[in-house]
């Protein structure tokens, strides 16, 4: 059926004056969060370093709410200015967090509208 969005997650689009990033498990920050829902996120960083299918275990950091959560993430797709990765397995602490994340953007979006 055309125009049925077949996501199992709403995704939440994060403003460039976010202050979320993604680090790599050393510190090295990739990039910024651009796109984040329940089941993954895009980041704003430098494709050439993976490909499709690879996991990579990443770290979800935003200062502003003292979140620094490692992830293992599958890369689902690759575009010319980041990277889309789904969550491998999500805990519950885990969703906590992503969650407020997801709802700090939420209300942003919301206000914008």
């Amino acid at each position: 059926m055309p125009g049925i969005e077949k996501r199992k997650y709403e995704r939440v689009i994060l403003p460039s004056s976010a202050p979320a990033y993604v680090e790599d498990p050393t510190g090295k920050r990739l990039g910024s969060l651009r796109v984040i829902g329940q089941g993954g996120l895009f980041c704003e960083c430098d494709p050439k370093f993976y490909r499709p299918g690879q996991v990579v275990l990443l770290r979800i950091v935003d200062p502003s709410e003292g979140i620094e959560r490692n992830m293992n993430c599958e890369v689902r797709y690759i575009e010319d200015n980041g990277v889309g990765f789904a969550f491998d397995d999500i805990g519950p602490d885990a969703a906590v967090e992503i969650g407020v994340i997801i709802g700090k953007y939420y209300s942003a979006q919301d206000q914008e509208k």
